[in-house]
């Protein structure tokens, strides 16, 4: 887990949390100097509540690295396997969810 993503990645999600209408603001909160992981605060607009987006490098997420995650990934976070070509399988997302945590896609992420 951690940074091993192309950089175009971030740069396409940041680019569509500018143009998303329930986005009020977003901004990164991880250290780009230090901390292994892209993360991200969003806050959104129309009542719905701010959440925290950690970014998958994985080619396929498994339960070790849900069980790996930032600590920071908690109640109300969503973990998106960032790769377009990355997999993931139902059951973890299964694990994830008693733990209120959303894993997903792009498009889980963004409500299409």
């Amino acid at each position: 887990m951690g940074r091993n993503l192309h950089y175009t990645i971030p740069q396409y999600l940041e680019s569509a949390l500018n143009k998303h209408a329930k986005v009020l603001s977003w901004e990164r909160i991880d250290n780009s100097q230090t901390d292994e992981h892209y993360i991200y605060l969003i806050r959104r607009s129309g009542g719905f509540s701010q959440v925290i987006v950690h970014l998958s490098d994985e080619y396929e997420y498994s339960l070790d690295d849900y069980f790996q995650k930032p600590d920071s990934i908690r109640e109300g976070a969503f973990i998106l396997v960032a790769r377009p070509e990355a997999v993931y399988d139902d059951s973890i997302v299964e694990v994830a969810q008693q733990d209120q945590v959303s894993i997903g896609k792009f498009g889980a992420l963004t409500g299409c």
